[in-house]
This record gives C-alpha cells, sequence and structure tokens, in this order.
C-alpha cells in the first residue's frame, strides 16, 4: 500500500495546477490504487494502475486518450499529462496517471429513478458519440474480458482445485451458478448478433459521476475496448436498479427495482437517440443485459472467493463472497433468467 507522502511527490511529476496541499485515499475501486490529490487551485484524481491486472499501462493509455480525443474533452475526465512527457509517470515497478476533478462532482449513493435515468442517457450519449470510432484502432488490453463461458469454466476449476478450502461453504451458490448455465449460451448468441463498438465495458453506477443531480462523467475509462454495448447497459443495469450495495450481506435484499430497471432502459435510449440507430439485434439484448452482466459478475466474485481473494480489492473478511450472494439475489429477480 503506497504512502500518502509518496503519493504527493508522484502527484508533483504531473504538470498540476500548483503544489500539492493534501492527498488522501478516494474512492472504493476493487483494482487500482486511487488518491484525491489537492492544490491551491483545483483538486485531481492521481491513480497508480495494477500491473496485475493490466500489464501493459501503455497500451491501457492509448485507447484512454483515443477514446477522449475523439470525444473532444466530453463526458470523460480530462487527462493531466506527465512533466517529462506522455501521460503517465513511473516510480520503479509502479504506474500511475493523473486527470482533473471536476468542482462539486462526485458518485452518489442510493440510486432514484431519476438518477438512473441521468446516468442511462449519459451512457447512451457516450455510445452515440463513439459510434464513428473505429474499434480496431483500439487495444484489446483484457482479451476475453466479457465471456460467461470462460468464467464458467474458471469457477469449475477453482472449485476443483479449491486452494483454500472454502468451497464447501458456498455449495449452494455454486450450485446456482451451474443451474443458470443457460445465460452463457444466451451470452454467445448476442454476441454473434450484434456489431462490435467501442464500449466502457465497465459501466456501473460507480463509475459515473454527478453535480447538481446530474450524470456529467464517465470514469475508469480502463477497460474501454472493443466490445458490444449491451455490456455497458448490464452493468448499469445491474447497479443502479437495485437499492442494495454489490456486497450487501443481508438475504433477500438485493432485488431488482422495476422503477429503475425502466428508468435505465428508457434513459439509455432517449441518451443513444440522437443520430444513432442501433441494430434491431441491439435494442433486443438491451432485455437480457442485465441478467447476462450479472451472472457473469456472480461468477466472477465467487470465483475470486473460493480462489483467496486474488483479484478483487477487499475491505473485510468475506467480502468476495457476500459480493457473489448479493448478485445471485439480483439474478433471480430480472428479466431473462432462472425464474422468468
Amino acid at each position: 500500500m503506497t504512502s500518502l507522502a509518496a503519493v504527493g511527490a508522484i502527484a508533483n511529476e504531473f504538470a498540476l495546477s500548483g503544489p500539492v496541499d493534501s492527498v488522501r485515499r478516494y474512492g472504493a475501486g476493487h483494482i487500482n490504487e486511487t488518491f484525491l490529490v489537492a492544490t491551491p487551485r483545483r483538486d485531481y484524481i492521481v491513480q497508480r494502475i495494477n500491473r496485475t491486472v493490466f500489464p501493459a499501462p501503455q497500451r491501457l493509455m492509448d485507447n484512454v486518450i483515443a477514446v477522449s480525443a475523439h470525444l473532444g474533452g466530453r463526458l470523460v475526465p480530462q487527462l493531466v499529462a506527465a512533466r517529462r512527457g506522455g501521460w503517465l509517470v513511473c516510480a520503479g515497478d509502479d504506474v500511475w496517471r493523473a486527470w482533473i476533478r471536476l468542482s462539486g462532482a462526485a458518485t452518489i449513493g442510493q440510486p432514484t429513478p431519476a438518477r438512473a435515468a441521468s446516468a442511462a442517457q449519459l451512457l447512451g450519449r457516450f455510445h452515440g458519440a463513439l459510434v464513428d470510432l473505429d474499434p480496431s484502432l483500439l487495444h484489446e488490453t483484457l482479451p476475453n474480458f466479457h465471456d460467461p463461458a470462460r468464467r464458467l469454466a474458471g469457477l469449475r476449476e477453482v472449485v476443483d482445485a479449491d486452494p483454500c478450502g472454502r468451497a464447501d461453504g458456498v455449495g449452494a451458490e455454486i450450485a446456482a451458478l451451474f443451474a443458470a448455465a443457460r445465460l452463457v449460451g444466451m451470452a454467445e448468441e448476442l454476441i454473434a448478433s450484434v456489431p462490435c463498438r467501442v464500449a466502457h465495458n465497465d459501466a456501473k453506477l460507480d463509475n459515473v459521476v454527478f453535480r447538481d443531480g446530474e450524470a456529467v462523467w464517465l470514469v475508469d475509462l480502463d477497460t474501454v475496448m472493443p466490445s458490444a454495448w449491451f455490456w455497458d447497459v448490464g452493468d448499469l443495469v445491474r447497479t443502479a436498479c437495485t437499492r442494495a450495495a454489490e456486497d450487501d450481506a443481508r438475504p433477500g435484499r438485493a432485488v431488482l427495482d422495476p422503477a429503475l430497471y425502466h428508468a435505465v432502459l428508457d434513459g439509455y435510449r432517449d441518451g443513444l437517440s440522437t443520430g444513432v440507430s442501433p441494430a434491431d439485434s441491439e435494442v433486443e439484448a438491451l432485455h437480457l443485459a442485465g441478467a447476462i452482466a450479472t451472472y457473469e459478475q456472480a461468477l466472477r466474485f465467487l470465483t475470486d472467493w473460493i480462489a483467496g481473494d486474488v483479484y478483487y480489492r477487499t475491505s473485510r473478511p468475506g467480502q468476495n463472497r457476500d459480493r457473489a450472494r448479493a448478485q445471485l439475489g439480483l439474478l433471480e429477480s430480472m428479466p431473462g433468467t432462472v425464474g422468468w
């Protein structure tokens, strides 16, 4: 874990508007290490890229730069250049990047229909603005990132190996994920039927920044790469259409709220509508997107729990197990899943 003093020194390697006044940890991301850096004129976000997950940071940043330039400074944060050139600062084996923090803006806690709709409208505008960016110009920084078949195979492997002796304690969850495996085939059919686009690939509600009640930025662009738009819609449904936290340990709390669900789908269509005509298959995919994205995420959380919490950052014991259980509870209440 990086010390705050070390982060302050690294932050000064970027072209900030003034000297660093203070540094504190920021956000609750699962992968990277993120800090809020204050200067006399404005605040910045400075982040250490997790090189275990992203072994080629320059390729990642090439994608971020390409998307940011295509958007012309809209919808995503403004990057801050390194003083010595480029957009990355290297310190030993660590690689850092920075961007401006929008004054008065923050992520939200509890979703409401208005907030869910605003986030979805922003996502629709994001997709619409990138519709003419050739996906082949971007790197596939995480090959096969959205691939439920691969994720299900990974769960089978880790259950068989059971390196930490945890599989017996989540037998019901393992069985539920195997029983819902028809969603793997549904995902494969959708992937084959929709166009390859430039997509965010992690468009959960935590990655939407609001100001004065309006969604203004999509952040955490590490996974921007060629993919299908329905994954983004599914991730937003998964995180914005329930009042339960992603790691809620209270049984039965993680359920789909119909008002939030319709707010997301309607808001997304509104945001996408200006000058963009999605393929019929993309429109049809919206109704299954939430179930498929939730199923895949449940697979990932449970696999990581059984493996010993080796991928997702945790802040308490059992958190990945609780994340998996919450996703499974949500999945049961979604259109397109086993009970419907």
